[in-house]
């Protein structure tokens, strides 16, 4: 038998899929749920949408800077239509990722698997139960969000993510507890449809993981946009009948908030609960199943990917962390290279970054160069009447080499591919000064800060 069973059909496990049936393997693929997992049906591809329509209708709000006259009262958002939008999204997606499944000739089995042994796994669906056998498990059954631990999410007020991009109606007032990616996505959302947003952020600053300069320029905008934020602020009580929220800064002040509804985002942790991990002697904590550089668990013969082994919980990471399973179980030997992983945080401005931030970066080599150039001075941004935010770029000064980017401004996490690709290929600051950046774009900036490393950037 040669057989690969895969467990999840989200990013990592249509991925690892599609990358056995490559390599001529039989591949069963069990899902317990639609096609595309969170990413596609509840996360990624959703939020985009949603994005992009306020995205939409931001720039029609102010077509009067670039010349373009229209009447404020015309203008409105029809919420049924960018659901409809969002439905129509996904649907095509789905279908496309089905439709890879019968190109490669995938056997697609609905239900919820359960490992009995490493070769064997038991399928329940309903009233029915299937025992399967195979030559090498995958697990791939992604995250879920976590609730307060004195406010579980109720889908009516107290919501997550996947409640929140399906809401029925625009809301006048909505609560976000948690500043991170999640949470600054919804918050730019919704603010620039109209709704009155409040963000509540235990640490210090918005986006704990980025460099402060950077997330003060967001920090900036999101309350240009609006958006109320407290940092240094906890949540300490919920009442669901006068949907209210209870809050307590670092002073000990006391504050009262009431919202429509209140948006939890606080993290994601791994499904690990009902697949046999345990009976099987398989590593795992709460932060996940326990794998090696190769994917493969504690148990041989058994991978797994994507968030459920905790560390990078993003769909690109999972879709590379599936295909470097799938290789391995496949006989073949493949690595992430995590040094190269693009982070990526959809806002009004855009984040993106890749490699070390600048505090990281000092932590670990002490003295570094960074060069920066301010989009003000780039007449692609200017142009387009978006000139807020910069570019970047860390580099160590004994060999030049580029230890991380940092971009926030419009189009961030298109532009960043160009310093991932550098990153990847291991290219130094110096092979870059004779790089020639097409003009007008956004692109110069990337290579404007490359020359303001070694003082040669000629815009700034």
């Amino acid at each position: 038998m040669n057989r690969i069973v895969i467990i999840g059909g989200g990013p990592a496990g249509y991925v690892a899929a599609i990358t056995a049936a490559q390599q001529d393997k039989e591949v069963i693929l069990v899902v317990d749920g639609p096609l595309g997992g969170t990413c596609l049906n509840e996360g990624c591809m959703p939020t985009k949408s949603l994005l992009k329509s306020a995205d939409t209708y931001d720039l029609v709000k102010n077509a009067g800077q670039m010349g373009i006259r229209l009447s404020p009262n015309s203008i409105e958002v029809d919420w049924a239509t960018v659901q409809e939008r969002k439905r129509e999204v996904i649907s095509k997606l789905v279908n496309g990722i089905r439709y890879l499944m019968g190109k490669n000739k995938i056997k697609v089995i609905e239900g919820r698997a359960s490992i009995l042994s490493s070769n064997r796994l038991r399928i329940e669906n309903g009233n029915e139960n299937e025992v399967i056998d195979a030559s090498k498990v995958i697990i791939s059954t992604g995250s879920e969000p976590i609730p307060l631990p004195f406010a579980p999410f109720d889908g009516e007020w107290i919501i997550h993510s996947g409640h929140a991009m399906s809401l029925p109606a625009i809301p006048d007032a909505l609560l976000i507890v948690g500043g991170g990616v999640i949470g600054c996505e919804f918050a730019s959302i919704y603010s620039r449809l109209g709704t009155e947003v409040t963000v509540i952020e235990m640490g210090e600053k918005l986006l704990p993981g980025e460099d402060d300069d950077i997330t003060s320029i967001l920090h900036d905008e999101l309350m240009n946009q609006g958006v109320t934020v407290h940092t240094s602020t906890s949540v300490k009580n919920i009442n669901a009948t006068s949907k209210t929220v209870y809050l307590e800064n670092s002073d000990g002040k006391l504050e009262e908030i009431q919202a429509d509804y209140v948006l939890v985002s606080i993290g994601r942790r791994p499904r690990v609960n009902g697949i046999g991990l345990e009976e099987n002697d398989i590593d795992f904590s709460r932060l996940g199943i326990s794998v090696d550089d190769r994917m493969e668990t504690s148990k041989p013969s058994i991978y797994a990917c994507g968030d459920v082994i905790g560390g990078i919980q993003l769909a690109h990471v999972a879709f590379h962390e599936g295909r470097v399973a799938a290789l391995n179980a496949c006989g073949q030997f493949a690595q992430v290279n995590y040094r190269a992983i693009p982070r990526c945080i959809y806002t009004s401005p855009e984040i993106a970054s890749v490699g070390l931030t600048e505090k990281e970066a000092r932590q670990k080599y002490g003295e570094i160069k960074v060069g920066e150039f301010a989009f003000s001075a780039n007449g692609k941004a200017v142009l387009s009447n978006k000139p807020v935010g910069k570019v970047k770029v860390l580099v160590n000064p004994q060999y030049n080499e580029i230890l991380g980017f940092s971009i926030v401004g419009q189009h961030a996490t298109e532009l960043i591919g160009q310093g991932t690709i550098m990153l990847h290929a291991e290219i130094t600051a110096d092979m870059m000064e004779d790089l020639v950046a097409a003009h007008p774009t956004l692109s110069e900036s990337i290579h404007e800060a490359l020359l303001n490393v070694v003082g040669q950037a000629v815009h700034c």
